[in-house]
């Protein structure tokens, strides 16, 4: 019996017994997911809508964030295959956590805007919309598809090649601008300048 793994590889499936660490990896979640339930079992709407609009945008946020350290460290150190395989991940994390974790933000934004009737004629709301209008359009129309005209060329030329690695390159570059844009969202949705 053969289970996928992230970057796509068969292996095969060992059959033993969980350990107790892997068990609380398992179970500390769930009780985690219990206690956020129970939490917003307790509070109202507004809020609850609120900490589903950070909650998403820490993930959405702090996983680019993450991406693009481990391809800086991977690219310092010289190393290709490490930074082709953070391509690769970083590809499968877009569309399974990126754009749903952006999509939940917008979403929660939208909903917060009107349940607490503040109104778009702000800085601080117009700056963050049409930053994320920005990245989302970044990464739907760069960054996607570069990646996977990155895999194909992988493919036909191997992954030494010095066009692929420009191209993973350039990738990583706009990567990186688009983490810090969505910093500045963050830090625009915490401070509201000019907002009075």
């Amino acid at each position: 019996m053969t289970q996928p793994t992230m970057t796509g590889v068969q292996t095969p499936a060992e059959s033993k017994s969980r350990t107790a660490l892997e068990w609380l990896g398992i179970l500390g979640p769930i009780a985690g997911l219990a206690v956020l339930i129970l939490f917003f079992s307790k509070t109202n709407w507004t809020l609850v809508f609120k900490s589903i609009h950070v909650l998403a945008a820490i993930l959405w946020l702090g996983g680019g964030a993450m991406i693009t350290v481990l391809a800086w460290q991977a690219k310092r150190a010289k190393d290709n295959t490490q930074l082709l395989l953070i391509g690769k991940q970083a590809e499968w994390l877009s569309m399974r956590v990126f754009v749903p974790m952006s999509l939940v933000v917008l979403a929660m934004g939208i909903v917060l805007m009107h349940k607490e009737s503040v109104g778009y004629g702000h800085f601080w709301p117009l700056f963050g919309l049409i930053a994320w209008g920005v990245s989302f359009a970044v990464g739907a129309a760069f960054l996607g598809p570069e990646a996977g005209r990155l895999a194909r060329l992988i493919e036909a030329k191997g992954p030494e090649d010095p066009e692929v690695m420009a191209r993973l390159s350039r990738i990583i570059s706009v990567a990186r601008t688009d983490v810090v844009l969505v910093l500045l969202v963050a830090a625009d949705m915490v401070a509201k300048p000019f907002f009075s």
